[in-house]
């Protein structure tokens, strides 16, 4: 699990398969137990969730 964010996404804890929104309780929370966000722009904060979500497929 990961904690991740951008400045107009927010910050999202993400894992295989799991990709949750968190506001700014549950951040605090979450950094807690999983330490600091990796931040990224708007553009890798949609790519880390779409691989959390629908994984990553092998070369060929």
């Amino acid at each position: 699990m990961k904690i991740i964010s951008s400045p107009s996404r927010g910050a999202a804890l993400v894992g295989p398969g799991y990709f949750r929104g968190l506001n700014e309780e549950s951040l605090a929370a979450a950094k807690i137990l999983y330490g600091d966000p990796q931040p990224g722009n708007d553009r890798q904060f949609d790519l880390w969730r779409a691989m959390s979500l629908q994984g990553t497929t092998p070369a060929s």
